[in-house]
């Protein structure tokens, strides 16, 4: 069964694409790292925007990679995207406990000291619903951004710090369209994998 895009089509939010927001990825994306994606827009500056992609967990583990990590919790790294995919980024809502945080929106902050975080790890601290681990990010020039949203690539949400630092998986991409109205709901409906049909 073949399924045109053009049946799923549906006005965008109207919501501005700013540091903060969601990206919804359209369910006929078919490219690797965007297919049912939920990116979080984290800068605009100088007409780029880079985002980091929510919710594909990889294979890796923050234990693993960084050593004195051994004897916690193994912490998952997500992949932010396919751009500068040896850099480790890491969000959190920790805000001036992690100096030389840079805030994305409210109670949610990229990056900041590592050794402080490394302490925070090593302290037994709870990171679930408050730090997340990436690596790699997403970018766009600015034009090339709005004009994929125009065309109904992407869907731009508001977000909650709460929702994006809980969230781990496949999941996501769902829970965040069912959060929308419900004239954008209908893209549940579309296949994940439309040659089975």
């Amino acid at each position: 069964m073949i399924i045109e895009p053009g049946l799923f089509k549906i006005c965008h939010t109207g919501i501005e694409p700013n540091p903060g927001c969601l990206l919804i990825s359209a369910p006929f994306l078919d490219q690797l790292y965007f297919k049912r994606s939920v990116i979080l827009l984290i800068d605009d500056m100088d007409n780029s925007v880079m985002g980091l992609i929510q919710n594909k967990p990889s294979r890796l583990f923050l234990n693993n990679i960084i050593s004195g990590l051994e004897d916690i919790d193994r912490i998952p790294i997500f992949y932010g995207g396919p751009l500068q995919e040896d850099r480790l980024f890491y969000i959190h809502n920790l805000g001036d406990l992690i100096p030389n945080s840079i805030k994305i929106s409210d109670n949610l902050y990229i990056d900041g000291d590592f050794n402080t975080v490394m302490s925070y790890l090593k302290s037994n601290q709870n990171i679930d619903g408050n730090i997340k681990f990436f690596l790699g990010y997403s970018g766009w020039s600015r034009n090339q951004l709005l004009n994929e949203i125009e065309d109904d690539t992407w869907l731009v949400s508001e977000n909650n710090s709460n929702y994006i630092l809980n969230q781990k998986g496949d999941e996501m991409w769902n829970e965040a369209l069912s959060k929308l109205d419900s004239k954008f709901r209908q893209w549940l409906k579309y296949p994940k994998e439309t040659y089975l049909n």
